[in-house]
């Protein structure tokens, strides 16, 4: 009897695991979809992070979207944006030296387990630089239209009011075609450390492929989140 209830609950776990991935899968389709139709008059795009509710199979999914050039790419900025971030937070890389004496010898990370593993942090600290990260962006520092106030914050990123834009650099009109987002959904209904959804999308422009899923990562409950960063920053 025992171990038909064990397994009973199991599966009923497992159900639930499922329903719930789904709903996040669907959500992100979602807005995928509502970009590529609606291109830059998309609800979903606009300036810092764009967030919305979505009701998916009786559940309410919390989605984010945010164009990469909004976030911090290790790859491509400042040494100096790099560990200014990394010193906000707290997180103090296993490997020694600055950004640039790490870029130095030779690591280039493809992947987020990569990044993960040249800083040495463990999963519960890297969740709380994901947020703030991307390898998609290409740029030196974020740009300060698409970032988070918290990011900005972070690493003092100099914000001017809307006025001071160059007309010959900025438009007051978003660009969707060859821009990466990040989309997140989560299931606001959820607890503990049950795990929501992050993919990085890039718009191609094109008919076939419409777009390309750059990287895909499972990312805990804001709740969850908010409780394991307080004690670093």
């Amino acid at each position: 009897m025992a171990t038909v209830f064990y397994s009973t609950e199991e599966l009923a776990i497992s159900e639930q695991r499922l329903s719930m991935d789904l709903a996040h899968e669907s959500a992100v389709e979602l807005v995928i979809h509502d970009i590529l139709v609606n291109g830059n008059r998309s609800p979903w795009i606009g300036d810092g992070v764009v967030t919305r509710d979505l009701k998916i199979a009786e559940r309410v999914i919390g989605v984010s979207v945010q164009q990469a050039t909004g976030l911090v790419d290790p790859l491509t900025s400042d040494p100096k944006v790099l560990d200014r971030l990394l010193e906000r937070l707290a997180i103090d890389p296993l490997s020694q030296g600055s950004s640039a004496e790490r870029s130095a010898i030779g690591i280039r990370p493809a992947t987020y387990a990569d990044l993960q593993a040249m800083l040495g942090l463990d999963h519960e600290r890297f969740a709380c630089l994901y947020p703030h990260v991307t390898l998609y962006s290409g740029r030196t520092e974020p740009d300060e239209r698409y970032a988070s106030s918290h990011l900005a914050d972070l690493i003092g990123l100099r914000s001017g009011p809307l006025g001071e834009r160059s007309i010959l650099t900025d438009s007051p009109v978003h660009s969707v075609v060859g821009r990466t987002f990040r989309v997140n959904a989560l299931a606001t209904n959820e607890q503990g450390d049950a795990a929501g959804l992050s993919i990085e999308v890039t718009i191609t422009g094109q008919i076939d492929p419409s777009h390309l899923v750059r990287s895909r990562k499972r990312i805990a409950t804001a709740a969850g989140k908010a409780m394991k960063c307080d004690k670093h920053t």
